[in-house]
Parts: C-alpha cells; structure tokens; sequence
C-alpha cells in the first residue's frame, strides 16, 4: 500500500497582540459623625479595613471623647465606640498590628494633666486594655508607631512644653521602657511624627529658638540613643509635619514660606544618609497651604493638608514623582462657606486615602490647573545638629475607661463632620503591537514590533470615573460643575513613545521535514495492516477445528462400542 505525500513548501504565520488599558481616576468619599463636632485625626488603612481615630462631641458621656470608627473594605461602616475617662479625651493616632488597633491619646484625667494613653481594640471595637502615661505638666502627643518585629515595641513622640520634643518607647504590654526629651534649639521644639524602618526611629518635627521655626528629623536606635539629627530650613519659618521613608529615601511633609506667595506646602527628600535631594513647594497665588499628611501609593508620594486659595480652607491633596517632579492636585470643598481640612492620609495599594473634617455636603472634588496651582523648586539649606537629650521617668496607671458603643449618621449633612476619601490613581497607558512571519522549510524571518506609551498621571488625557456625588473642574477664570453621570477628558498631555523593532532570521533545514516523512508513512502502513473485519472472527475457525475434531474422535468411540462381541469357545 502506498501513502501519498502531502508538501508544504510555504506556510505564513502572523500573530498580532494589542494591549491597551485606559486611564482613570477614582475617587469616593465618607461623611460620617453626629449632630455636634467630629474630627478625624488619623487613619489607617489594610486589607482587611479602614480605621479611623479622633475627637466626638456627639457621642459618649462627658464629652469630648475620643473615637474609633472603622470601615469595611467596601466602604461600609463597620463598628464605632466612644472612649472617656471622665474628662475631656481626644484621640491622636493610631497604629493597627496583628488585626488589632493601637490608639494614641490624650486626657485631662490623672495626675498632672494633660495625660497622655494608649488604648487596645480588637478589630470589632472591642475594647481590651489602657494605660495612661504621665511625663510630668504640659504634654502632648501626636504620633505613634509600630516595631513588628520588637515584640512587639511601640515609639510614641509629642512634646512637652518648656523641655522639647518627646519620644519614648514601649513594650507589647503598654509599660515605658524608655522616654526621653530633647531640644534641637529650644524648649519650644516639638516633634509631630515618627516612622520605624530597619532598626530605627525616625522622628519628624519643628525646632523654635523664640524667632523662627525649622523642619527637623532626628534618628534614633532601638535603644533610645541618639544617632543623628538634621535641621532643615530657609529665611523663613519652615515645619515638618509627617513622615514616611519609601524606596530607601525619607520624606518630609510640612509648610514653608515662599516670598510673595505666602505659606506653602512643602515635601522634601533626604536619602538614606540623610543628605537632602531636593525641597518642593506647592501652593496657589491667592492663599495658604499646609501639608499635615503624607503617603506613598502607586510610586507616587501625595501631599495632604489643605488650601485658602479658593476663599475659606479646603482639603488639598498634591502628587509628585519620586524624583520631584510635580503631578497633580485636587481639592476637596464642602461650598463656600465652612472650613475643610485633611489630617492625615494612608496608602494601600496605588490608592491614598485623605483623612480630617469638614462642614457641609455635598464634598466637591476640584481638579486644580497649572496656572493657579503650582510647585516651585525651594532651596533650603540643611545642618547637622546635636541636641540635648533628657531621660524621663513617666508614672502610669490603668484606669478603667467607659466605652459607648455607637453607629454615626453617614453622608448627612452635621455641624463639623469626620471624613475621609480615596483616589486611585490612573493606569499607565500602554499600547504594544508583536508581527512574526515564519516559512517553513526555507528560511525563517521574524519581525516583532513593540510600540509602548506612557502616560503621567492626571497631566495626560485621563477619564475621571466618579462614585462620588459631584465633581468640579476649576480653571483660572471659571469652575464647571460636571453631574455624576458625566464623564471629564482632561486634554493637557505629557506623551512619551518609544517604537522598538527587532528582526530575527534563521534557516531550517531540510532534513527535519523528511524525517517527519518518513514517520508518517510508516505509521499508516501499520495501520493498514490490521485493517481486518470484525476482530470476533478471529476466534471462529480455530473453534470449528476444534469442533471437528471433537466430533471424528466422538464417532470413532461410538462406532467401537457397536462392533459384536467375540462369542466364548464351546468344549
């Protein structure tokens, strides 16, 4: 039997892949609080949820008292309580480790007030233990972080007034095992934040001598010694309000003073060394602004605090690269009148989320333009300090606090309310195109083109997705209101596209495709020969052999038995 064989002399293979994912920006906000004042100080932000800390005149006895409300990941109000000591209680900061949230406070109650205290929660708002630390009259506190790996161990930092900035450091249970005071230029100086990061204590603040204010970072181990401080500042008065350290670098978060433009805010980048890299400001012509948080969020590192440059104070939220370079702003407004602020910011992911207070409702989302808002290169000079350092001796005590459990009114218009809010950065833009021709049996050529384009952030031309109640785009002499189903195109654009082309040729050879040939002509020759009728009758003729042969022996036997007898011999 023979197999005819089929040649292919040509085959042409093309494969195109096109990937392009749009630009957007998403934004959302929570209004949540009571009939009188609710504040949020600071926030916190995981996987598993939203936390948020403050001060609540509406809810609790012997108000003011300090709160902890936390969100679901969905934005759902999850639980709330209200804390009191029997005084006036507010709190600060806080810090979430091992599915349960720190709280740093202060109080009027105890010895010597204002106390300060840390207080345990479970993720449900249950309340689990306090203590109440004193350092003696006039403290405060303001921030507080985590060791993961301590213990775990807890570095809280405030000031004492007259005696400097404060730090101190404490162990899983809540006891002091170190506190100290120091002074970078005076008995004014305050320290507003503290990060953790390999070992050390970072520490961000403001020095005052009595005539002007500068931006400080002091660095200390895990011990309590001093290791280094750099004092940071200009001409004029200068503040550091937060800290992060992010990709190896630390940044500042603050206020500055730029002549002619009043108060601005400012983020600064020393390195690891603590050299400083570079020091900008961003502000409007018109008003003030000041950053009191900071975050890292999809390689981008926002500003938040807030802006007078639309008449009363508004939630502001700046963005930069890395390197410095400036992105983009928003605004959050609450209407003309009543003033709004952001207290603090977190990160998860690439979204930052905005943390503080504001009057009325709707939230107004602003997307500020380049002419009226802008950043400006600062040129601060930085030095190397040493100060004086004081150790302390706190006393503490565990007063049982009463804890009221609550549900807030969300998204209703109040008197001051707590708020907070996310954006979502937008998705590169990125565009690729692959071509390969292959033949067979000759030469193989291929071609692959690769065409990428990136887009910056919120300068390019972006699509503002909201799941907000209304959003606002402000240009120099006039503001549009855009309703909820309506979709905004920004069209500055900053495009960078790069086009790469790589051919490949190789030869291929003959003697595959012979072989391969050969393999199937043997292979259909073996088939062909087992091509038999039905395989049962196979077994057929060896059975009627058999049959037969069963049968002759049959016959053979009987035909014996029927041959007569030999009859006996007569005598």
């Amino acid at each position: 039997m023979k197999t005819s064989l089929a040649v292919f002399l040509l085959t042409a293979l093309t494969l195109v892949g096109m990937l392009s994912v749009s630009a957007e920006v998403v934004s959302f906000r929570r209004s949540y609080g009571g009939s009188a004042d609710d504040i949020t100080m600071d926030i916190y932000v995981d996987s598993n949820g939203i936390y948020t800390v403050g001060v609540t005149s509406s809810f609790g006895p012997n108000t003011p008292n300090a709160f902890l409300t936390i969100f679901n990941s969905d934005n759902s109000h999850r639980c709330s309580v209200a804390l009191d000591l029997g005084s006036a209680e507010e709190a600060r900061a806080l810090t979430v480790y091992g599915g349960r949230i720190i709280m740093l406070g202060e109080t009027s109650f105890g010895p010597t007030p204002p106390n300060h205290f840390v207080a345990l929660f479970d993720a449900n708002c249950n309340f689990d233990s306090l203590k109440l630390i004193d350092i003696g009259p006039g403290e405060e506190v303001t921030d507080i972080a985590v060791d993961p790996g301590g213990g775990p161990a807890f570095y809280i930092v405030g000031y004492q007034i007259g005696s400097g900035a404060y730090v101190s450091k404490l162990d899983s249970g809540f006891n002091v095992v170190w506190a100290k005071t120091f002074r970078v230029r005076g008995g004014d100086d305050v320290a507003n934040a503290v990060v953790f990061s390999a070992g050390r204590v970072y520490v961000a603040g403001t020095s005052n001598d009595g005539s002007s204010l500068e931006m400080f970072v002091s660095v200390f181990d895990i011990n309590g010694n001093h290791l280094a401080t750099r004092e940071i500042g200009g001409a004029g008065n200068d503040e550091a309000h937060d800290i992060i350290i992010s990709g190896g670098n630390i940044y500042l978060a603050g206020k500055t003073v730029i002549a002619g433009r009043m108060d601005e805010a400012v983020l600064a980048r020393l390195d690891s060394s603590l050299a400083l890299q570079w020091v900008r400001a961003f502000g409007t012509s018109t008003g003030n602004e000041i950053a009191y948080g900071l975050a890292a969020a999809g390689g981008t590192i926002y500003l938040a605090g807030y802006t007078t440059g639309y008449g009363t104070r508004d939630v502001l939220l700046a963005a930069f690269a890395p390197d410095g370079t400036f992105s983009h702003s928003f605004f959050i407004t609450g209407g003309p009148t009543g003033d709004d602020q952001a207290n603090a910011a977190a990160s998860l992911g690439a979204c930052v989320y905005l943390a503080g207070q504001h009057v009325n409702l709707p939230l107004f989302y602003v997307i500020n333009d380049l002419q009226n808002a802008q950043a400006t290169s600062v040129s601060l000079t930085v030095e190397a300090v040493t100060p004086s350092v004081a150790n302390l001796s706190p006393s503490s005590i565990s007063p049982p606090p009463s804890i009221a459990t609550y549900t807030p009114s969300i998204d209703t218009p109040g008197a001051i309310n707590s708020f907070y809010s996310r954006f979502c950065p937008d998705n590169l833009v990125s565009t690729s195109t692959t071509t390969v021709t292959s033949t067979v049996g000759t030469t193989t050529t291929a071609t692959a083109t690769a065409t990428t384009t990136t887009t910056a952030y919120a300068i390019a031309t972006t699509t503002i997705t909201q799941t907000s109640s209304v959003i606002l785009v402000s240009t120099a002499t006039s503001t549009t209101t855009i309703p909820v189903t309506t979709t905004q195109t920004q069209t500055q654009t900053t495009t960078n596209t790069q086009t790469v082309t790589t051919t490949t040729t190789a030869t291929t050879t003959s003697t595959a495709l012979t072989t391969q040939t050969q393999s199937t002509t043997q292979t259909l020759t073996q088939i062909t020969t087992v091509a038999f009728p039905e395989p049962v009758s196979t077994y057929i003729l060896p059975m009627l052999l058999i049959l037969i042969a069963v049968l002759i022996a049959t016959a053979i036997i009987v035909g014996r038995r029927r041959q007569p007898q030999p009859q006996q011999p007569t005598f």
